[in-house]
């Protein structure tokens, strides 16, 4: 073999070490890519996972909100009328009892007016 034919010899194998150890490189970084793509998958899946979980707690709070509404609406209302009722049971059961109390007190003023 001559001198020539050596060189581009060791030039073929040193080309072939470089070329194997370049795909090796990419061969590792397909593979730690893989293993991004899966694990950022799986997060994907458990991330959709708790978000259904969040929207349906909050479809329950936003229903118990509208109970609640609901409820504070009817005793708003209750209160309304029981309010009215006493008011109506105060003109009817007490009006002379008042009017007694309010020309008592028309007198009182009168008197210490007068004096």
């Amino acid at each position: 073999m001559t001198m020539v034919d050596q060189k581009i010899e060791k030039e073929n194998m040193d080309s072939a070490q470089s070329l194997e150890n370049s795909l090796s490189a990419l061969w590792e970084k397909a593979r730690e890519a893989s293993y991004l793509i899966s694990t950022l998958r799986d997060e994907k899946k458990r991330l959709m996972s708790r978000i259904a979980e969040l929207e349906l707690d909050l479809e329950n709070e936003r229903t118990i909100v509208r109970v609640k509404e609901a409820e504070i609406g009817q005793l708003t209302a209750s209160m309304n009328d029981d309010a009215q009722n006493a008011a109506i049971a105060l003109n009817e059961a007490e009006k002379r009892q008042l009017q007694q109390k309010l020309r008592t007190a028309v007198a009182k003023l009168d008197q210490y007016l007068s004096s």
